[in-house]
């Protein structure tokens, strides 16, 4: 029996990133398929049972991979959140500051246009004195 061939079926349907850890995991749980397989096969029991028990124990493998295949899954979509959350907070602390920037850049923009203004009323009061007076 091609153990690696239906380890790959039976996962096919499951969307996975491969990782330096993806074969020692597919190795350890083909290991432990092929002792629980040998060791209920050795078992000095009835074909009957012998059978019911290879298929409880399938039936066992199966929940625990796809439970832990639900862990792996709610921890992905926990860090995402996460991610999500901080992405908005940097977002939020970027505008703040820009508006706080723009706001700063107004004032003092006013401030510079009044004094300039102030400057050319000055020079225009003193040119106008100067022309009166002659």
């Amino acid at each position: 029996m091609n153990y690696k061939k239906l380890i790959t079926d039976r996962f096919s349907g499951i969307p996975h990133r491969p990782t330096d850890t993806t074969g020692a995991v597919i190795a350890l749980l083909t290991g432990l398929a092929v002792g629980a397989v040998l060791g209920v096969l050795f078992a000095p029991e009835s074909g009957k049972n012998t059978r019911e028990r290879i298929s409880d124990k399938a039936l066992d493998l199966t929940d625990n991979l796809k439970d832990g295949y639900q862990s792996v899954k709610d921890r992905i979509s926990a860090g995402k959140d996460d991610i999500v959350g901080l992405k908005d907070r940097v977002v939020d602390n970027v505008k703040n500051k820009a508006n706080a920037v723009s706001q700063e850049f107004k004032e003092f923009k006013d401030a510079e246009t009044e004094k300039v203004k102030s400057g050319v009323k000055q020079a225009a009061d003193n040119a106008n004195d100067t022309i009166q007076d002659i």
